[in-house]
C-alpha cells in the first residue's frame, strides 16, 4: 500500500493519491446494504427460483439487486480506492465520482422497483439514468488509469474490464428500449441481446476486474514477493479469446464456438489459479487466512462454471439450465471473490480513516482489532456449501432442495453483512460520509 505522506490530527492516514474517505465508502456501504436486500429477497424468491423461470419480473429484479445493488456498488467504491494504490494516480474527477453516487442510488432504487413491477415508464427512465451513471463511472476510471505510467497485465485487465462494462451497459440500453416498449423492433433479438449483456457484464467486467485486482490484492494481503508474473499476460489473452469466441457462439448459434470458448475460459482460469498459487507460496505470512482461501476457491468455481457451460450444450435443460449456470458463476466466482476481499479491504479503510493517527496514550488500535478474519470461515463455508447444494438441487429438479439452499445462502450473506457493518460502525459514518458535501 502506498506510503503515507502526512497525518492530519484526528483524520488518519492521508496520501497524495487517495480520494476522500466518503467517495469510496458511500458506494461500498450501498453495496453492503445491497447484499442485505438481496439476501432477504433471495430467501423470499426461492420458490420462484425453484420453478426455473429466469424471465419472471421478480427474478429479474432479484438478479439486479445482486449485480447492481450489491456487487457493482461495492466494486465501484473499492475500485475508486484501489486504483490510486495499484496505479499510483488519483482518480480523474473526485466531484464526478462523488455526485454520481446520488444518480446511481436513485437509478438503482427506481430500476429495482420498475423491474419488480415491470413498469414500462420506470424501466425507460431509471434504466437510462443507470446507463448514464455507469458510463460516468467507467469514464472516470478509464481516464484515471490511462494517466499511469504503470503498464502490464493488471493494467490490461482493469482497462479491459471497464471497456466491457461500457459495452454491457450499451446492450442493456437496447434491452431497456425493448422492455419499455420504446423500440418493439428489438424484440426479435431479445435472446441473443440478453445473453450478450450477461456475458459482457459477468464474463467481461466482473471477471476481468477480479482477476486483475487479485494480482495486486493477494500479494498485499499475504505479504508475498518474488513470485513469477510470466503467465499473467497469457491469462489476459486467453480470457479475451474466451469471451469473444462465446460471443460469436451467441450470435451464430453454433455449439462449436460455445465449447471452444469454454475451453479457452477454463485454460484462463487454470492459469490464474496457478498465479494465485505461486503468490501464496511466496507469502511472508505463515498462515493463509480464510478470505484468501475463498478467493482461490472462487477461481476453481470459475473452472467448474465453464465446465457446466460445456455440459449445458449437451443437455438442454431449458431456461432452468441457463439460470443454474449463470447463478453458479455469479455467486461462486464474482460474489465469493467480492465478499472475501471485503473482509480485508473494509477494515483497512476504516482503520486508515479513524485509527491511523499518531499514537497517543494507551494501546493503539490495530486492523486485527476491528475484525477477526477467522470468523469469516463459517460464513464463507456456509456460502460454499449452499451454492453447491443449490446447483445440485437445481440440476436434479428437487424443489425443496433449491428452497433450502437459497435460505442457507441468504443466511450466509446476511451474516457477512452483519460482520462488515460492525466493522463500519454505521453510527460513526454519518458525519464522515458528508464531510465534503
Amino acid at each position: 500500500m502506498q506510503s503515507p505522506v502526512g497525518v492530519a490530527p484526528g483524520a488518519g492516514v492521508t496520501t497524495s493519491q487517495s480520494p476522500p474517505f466518503a467517495v469510496p465508502m458511500r458506494y461500498m456501504l450501498l453495496g453492503v446494504l445491497g447484499f442485505g436486500v438481496f439476501a432477504v429477497d433471495f430467501a423470499l424468491q426461492s420458490g420462484s427460483l425453484a420453478q426455473g423461470v429466469p424471465g419472471a419480473a421478480n427474478v429479474v429484479a432479484l438478479t439486479h439487486a445482486l449485480t447492481l445493488g450489491a456487487l457493482l456498488s461495492f466494486v465501484m467504491g473499492a475500485v475508486y480506492q484501489l486504483t490510486t494504490v495499484a496505479f499510483l494516480v488519483p482518480i480523474s474527477s473526485v466531484p464526478v465520482a462523488r455526485w454520481n453516487f446520488w444518480l446511481y442510488l436513485v437509478a438503482f432504487i427506481g430500476l429495482f422497483i420498475a423491474m419488480a413491477t415491470w413498469w414500462g415508464v420506470g424501466l425507460f427512465v431509471f434504466g437510462l439514468c443507470m446507463v448514464v451513471a455507469v458510463y460516468l463511472y467507467a469514464a472516470v476510471l478509464i481516464v484515471s488509469v490511462l494517466r499511469t505510467k504503470i503498464r502490464g497485465p493488471m493494467f490490461g485487465f482493469v482497462v479491459s474490464a471497464h471497456g466491457y462494462l461500457i459495452l454491457a451497459v450499451t446492450v442493456a440500453l437496447l434491452l431497456v428500449l425493448a422492455d419499455s416498449g420504446a423500440a418493439p423492433g428489438l424484440d426479435t433479438w431479445m435472446d441473443p441481446l440478453i445473453a450478450t449483456h450477461i456475458l459482457l457484464a459477468m464474463g467481461g467486467y466482473f471477471t476481468f476486474l477480479v482477476m486483475g485486482f487479485s494480482l495486486k490484492l493477494l500479494p498485499m494481503f499475504t505479504l508475498s514477493h518474488g513470485f513469477s508474473t510470466g503467465r499473467q499476460k497469457w491469462t489476459l489473452t486467453l480470457a479475451h479469446v474466451a469471451l469473444w469466441v462465446v460471443l460469436v457462439g451467441i450470435w451464430t448459434h453454433l455449439d462449436a464456438f460455445w465449447w471452444a470458448g469454454a475451453a479457452f475460459g477454463v485454460t484462463a482460469f487454470v492459469s490464474h489459479i496457478a498465479d494465485m498459487r505461486d503468490i501464496i507460496q511466496k507469502r511472508m505470512r505463515k498462515r493463509v487466512e480464510p478470505p484468501i482461501r475463498a478467493v482461490v476457491a472462487a477461481g476453481v468455481a470459475g473452472v467448474l462454471g465453464l465446465c457446466l457451460l460445456a455440459v449445458r450444450m449437451l443437455w438442454t435443460g431449458g431456461e432452468a439450465g441457463w439460470q443454474g449456470i449463470v447463478m453458479f458463476y455469479l455467486l461462486g466466482v464474482v460474489t465469493l471473490t467480492v465478499m472475501a476481499f471485503a473482509y480485508k479491504i473494509v477494515p483497512f479503510l476504516v482503520w486508515s480513516k479513524r485509527y491511523s493517527k499518531a499514537p497517543g496514550k494507551g494501546k493503539p488500535m490495530l486492523i486485527s482489532d476491528l475484525i477477526n478474519v477467522n470468523l469469516s470461515w463459517p460464513v464463507l463455508t456456509a456460502f460454499g456449501v449452499g451454492l453447491v447444494a443449490l446447483t445440485a438441487a437445481a440440476a436434479g429438479g428437487w424443489h425443496p432442495g433449491v428452497i433450502g439452499s437459497c435460505i442457507l445462502l441468504s443466511v450466509a450473506i446476511a451474516a457477512f453483512c452483519v460482520q462488515i457493518l460492525r466493522v463500519l460502525e454505521v453510527a460513526k459514518l454519518g458525519r464522515e460520509l458528508f464531510e465534503h458535501d
